[in-house]
């Protein structure tokens, strides 16, 4: 009997090419090598051998990054654009400008009602005319 392994969501699934990689993969692959070889032959006599690597490895890395690097189920390019879009656009920020201050006015509120209850606990105030937040 032929038994065939399904994936749990059919997104998930992945057509491999060669070698267990993907179109894509293989795709970001061929770009990698296509920008970085020329650099490292054309760079070999006027770039530093110690400077060549690195800048080989800076270029190769957004390359690979496209084919490879899922984040948060997104492919790498459309994470980026939306980051970049995050950070360079303003964010609307809803300002209400009042008069009084906020904090000083709870203040102000939670000493009147020390000073009433103190007043009341001395006997100043005979009658229960004065009403409290929390009575």
């Amino acid at each position: 009997m032929l038994n065939i392994r399904l994936p749990a969501e059919i997104r998930a699934y992945k057509s491999k090419l060669i070698a267990g990689f993907s179109v894509r993969q293989i795709l970001s692959l061929v770009a990698a090598i296509v920008i970085c070889v020329p650099v490292g032959v054309f760079g070999h006599g006027h770039i530093s051998g110690e400077i060549l690597p690195w800048l080989i490895m800076l270029l190769a890395a957004p390359c690979i990054a496209v084919g490879f690097l899922k984040i948060q189920d997104q492919p790498f390019e459309q994470y980026l654009r939306y980051v970049i879009k995050r950070h360079t656009t303003p964010q609307k920020r809803v300002f209400q400008d009042t008069e009084t201050n906020l904090f000083c006015e709870i203040y102000e509120e939670i000493l009147e009602e020390a000073i009433i209850q103190q007043r009341i606990d001395a006997g100043e105030y005979e009658n229960e005319e004065v009403q409290l937040w929390d009575s």
